[in-house]
């Protein structure tokens, strides 16, 4: 394990050290994935498409969202209700 620090600028910003960047391969204008649990923030170099889709349905099943049926004005008026609570 290699531990780098950064500073967070006033826009929430931060550098990754060049070691960090050269060692993992995150390039100029490259997204990257924010991923914040109970442990911490890691911050990752998205693999490909299907990678992406595959995460998000491991995390939608362990949540029981995968599959779940789909209905456009519920979840309208469910957001609307939180967005004026």
């Amino acid at each position: 394990m290699t531990l780098v620090y950064s500073t967070v600028t006033a826009k929430g910003q931060i550098t990754l050290p060049a070691e960090v960047r050269r060692r993992f391969g995150f390039r100029p204008g490259q997204k990257v994935a924010i991923v914040a649990d109970d442990s911490g923030v890691r911050v990752e170099a998205p693999g490909s498409v299907a990678d992406v889709r595959a995460r998000l349905r491991a995390e939608m099943t362990a949540q029981g969202t995968w599959g779940a049926p789909l209905d456009p004005a519920a979840a309208w008026s469910d957001d609307t209700a939180e967005r004026h609570a």
